[in-house]
This record gives structure tokens, C-alpha cells and sequence, in this order.
């Protein structure tokens, strides 16, 4: 598992997996939002990596791509770090 979400501990693929590739960088990757779940804080000044996309089905809208930021893990501070 190289590229793999740090929340959700699931392996990216296919577009997704091609853009993190990208990246040059390796390791588990997050949301900004997924980042504080877990007690953690992006870095300050930090800029997403890349931006992923996922299919959502919605009852009104029907089916849509919405994409998303992420971060490395190396963009990201714990709070118990000191």
C-alpha cells in the first residue's frame, strides 16, 4: 500500500491513484477535514497536493463528481507532537 488514505486506510485507484503518482510523494494522504478527525493540523502555509475526485450520488442532483484536497502526511502536525 504506497498511496493509501490515512483516515480511512483504503488503497487509492485509478484516476485518483495517477495524480498522487504525480506527486513524487509516497505514504497516506488526507482531507483537511479527515486531518482534524484524527487530531491533527496542517502545517501552516501548506498547499494540497493534489486534488482527487469521487463520484457522489445525491437524490436530487442525481450522480455528480465533486473533488477534494489533500495533503501528505508530512503536511500534517498531531497535537500530541510537541
Amino acid at each position: 500500500m504506497q498511496y493509501y488514505n490515512l483516515y480511512t486506510k483504503q488503497s487509492f485507484q485509478g484516476v485518483n491513484l495517477e495524480r498522487l503518482k504525480a506527486t513524487n510523494l509516497t505514504g497516506g494522504f488526507c482531507t483537511f477535514n479527515q486531518a482534524r478527525k484524527l487530531n491533527g493540523k496542517i502545517i501552516k502555509g501548506s498547499k494540497a497536493v493534489a486534488r482527487l475526485t469521487r463520484k457522489v450520488t445525491d437524490n436530487t442532483k442525481g450522480e455528480e463528481f465533486r473533488s477534494y484536497p489533500v495533503f501528505h502526511s508530512s503536511q500534517i502536525k498531531y497535537k500530541d507532537e510537541v
